[in-house]
């Protein structure tokens, strides 16, 4: 049977008000260059979105379950009343591949005919027990793809920004999602101290910092004839801390502050190739590439899969060596001069250049992102809202990692 596609981006890939209020319908957002290539993969083998592929948008921020609640069981009825189907094939990229996974799990497993998850962190993620215990990334250069990195660290700058949340419980109370991304038991031990210069572990199982969600989904047996997974391989991957377990309290850095990095090329850059693969046998295979360009890379196997062929050639992730992100706020008006003139007011959003992406937050507050190659070069004529002045921040990121800019004047026409 021809079931339909439901589509489910990964964490930072959908924006709308139930993200940011203010953003409008949702999105693929800052995200769009990252899977609207992919999306055409899937159109180019005859799925046409609203026909019969979908796209399950959600808040990103909020717990797996209740994704699956609010979002993705809507998405799935959508897709089943409009096709007449009674089955669809779900595809989850990264975050989305746990959504979807959930739902097989917990929901009503009769009504997938398919779970294909891209990048997913089956058994959970070290970078989540930084961020989930200590409130912080875990080091400048987050990601191997500056793109990804950039719309990452965007999100939670304008969260510290205008939130006004620096302290762990509030961050946690604003991304519960991250503790549905921690290390699992099947994960094993991750966190490493010395004891008179004896390296030992902490027991994943008698940790502080744990994972609800997923050591509970691990005891549940999926049907390996449904599940298809691709994983990534050959990028330098986060794999376990050392930790200084003197520097433990209450909340803050419970099990261990880290103090150092073990890294395995096993792995996609965001997630190891272990932790996506899961120990769920069934149908995997493994791909040279970073957490997002396996979603490209992955075409072929997804022709097998899904029974179709691709009239679209190869595809080569575009190439980002440098990327400028700016959160604008108390402004009326902003021109970006590169080789075009680019207009984002209250009233409108011209944008004529593709390396630009601008979302306007409220009518005198802009996010805006500049990817390009490492000359990128643009400047900004700015025109401040009548009652205040303007503030703009900026970062940012290439090669060298994430890098705040506090002279932004230089870049003022």
């Amino acid at each position: 049977m021809d079931y339909p596609i439901v589509f489910i981006p990964g964490l930072f890939g959908s924006m709308g008000d139930d993200v940011i209020n203010g953003t409008g319908d949702f999105s693929f957002g800052f995200a769009e260059k990252i899977y609207r290539p992919f999306i055409g993969i899937l159109n180019s083998m005859g799925y046409e979105e609203n026909k019969n592929l979908y796209i399950s948008y959600y808040d990103w921020k909020k717990p797996v379950l209740e994704i699956v609640e609010r979002y993705l069981i809507p998405t799935i009825e959508e897709a089943k009343r409009k096709s007449g189907m009674d089955k669809v094939i779900l595809i989850g990229h990264s975050l989305g591949g746990l959504v979807g996974r959930a739902y097989m799990c917990y929901i009503y497993p009769l009504t997938i005919d398919k779970l294909i998850m891209i990048g997913t962190p089956n058994l959970g993620s070290v970078n989540a027990y930084y961020f989930w215990s200590g409130g912080k990334l875990p080091y400048s250069k987050v990601e191997d793809n500056i793109l990804y990195n950039a719309v990452k660290f965007g999100f939670i700058l304008y969260y510290s920004l205008f939130h006004r949340v620096n302290y762990i419980e509030g961050l946690r109370k604003i991304f519960p999602v991250v503790q549905d991304l921690l290390p699992s038991y099947k994960y094993g031990d991750y966190l490493l101290f010395k004891d008179k210069e004896v390296m030992k572990t902490v027991s994943v199982e008698d940790m502080i910092v744990s994972n609800p969600f997923l050591n509970g989904l691990e005891n549940i047996i999926m049907d390996k004839n449904k599940t298809f997974i691709v994983s990534g391989t050959g990028v330098a991957t986060n794999n376990e801390f050392i930790v200084n377990i003197n520097k433990r309290k209450k909340v803050l850095w419970s099990d261990g502050k880290p103090i150092d990095t073990i890294k395995t090329s096993y792995g996609d850059g965001t997630v190891t190739t272990t932790s996506t693969l899961g120990y769920l046998g069934g149908n995997h295979i493994v791909l040279e590439g970073n957490h997002t360009n396996i979603l490209y890379k992955s075409k072929n196997y997804l022709e097998d899969i899904l029974g179709k062929v691709s009239s679209m050639e190869e595809i080569t992730e575009e190439q980002v060596e440098k990327v400028y992100f700016i959160i604008a706020d108390n402004c009326n008006a902003i021109n970006i001069q590169t080789s075009e003139s680019n207009q984002v007011s209250s009233k409108s959003i011209n944008i004529v250049d593709d390396k630009i992406q601008a979302i306007k937050l409220s009518p005198n507050r802009f996010m805006i992102m500049i990817a390009g190659d490492k000359d990128l070069s643009f400047k900004i004529n700015i025109d401040s809202y009548i009652k205040s002045k303007a503030e703009i921040h900026m970062f940012i990121v290439d090669n060298n990692g994430i890098n705040m800019e506090r002279d932004y004047l230089k870049y003022i026409m």
